[in-house]
């Protein structure tokens, strides 16, 4: 593995880093196995606190709120998603112009804690409703 930063001290403006591995496996644990399985249902599953009743997308193991273990999952209504921020990617990571823009929203649940990073196309804007088009991984959505 090699590192190369660029910069000066205390503003890092890029790192650059290279993998020997050619293939890497992540463990997504007990949470995130029941998201992912989710995911390959059409559902979005959350973790529900047993102690305080908060609702996690993604599902985690613990909350962060009352530090209790987490083994209740939920599935969420995925109806009521909604863009909370967004940004607009213009570049490749070369730097070279993309043909066009692409949107990636962070879209969140009511009465849920966390949210999706999610391809978006539409009208996105900020609280506007937001539908899963696709479940597979990054996720798309379409926003009215």
């Amino acid at each position: 593995m090699s590192w190369e930063k660029s910069g000066k001290e205390g503003s890092l403006l890029r790192w650059y880093d290279v993998m020997e591995a050619e293939k890497y496996e992540y463990t997504v644990g007990p949470a995130g196995e029941q998201f992912f399985n989710g995911l390959k249902q059409g559902k979005i599953v959350g973790s529900k606190c047993s102690k305080c009743g908060r609702i996690f997308v993604p599902a985690r193991s613990y909350c962060e709120h009352c530090f209790v273990k987490i083994e209740n999952y939920v599935e969420v209504n995925k109806d009521e998603a909604y863009v909370d921020s967004y940004t607009i990617i213009y570049n490749d990571d070369e730097g070279n112009k993309l043909a066009q823009p692409v949107f990636v929203a962070l879209i969140r649940f009511l009465n849920v804690e966390g949210g999706l990073l999610c391809y978006a196309e539409g009208n996105v804007k900020v609280g506007a409703k937001a539908k899963i088009t696709s479940f597979q991984w990054p996720l798309r959505v379409k926003v009215d």
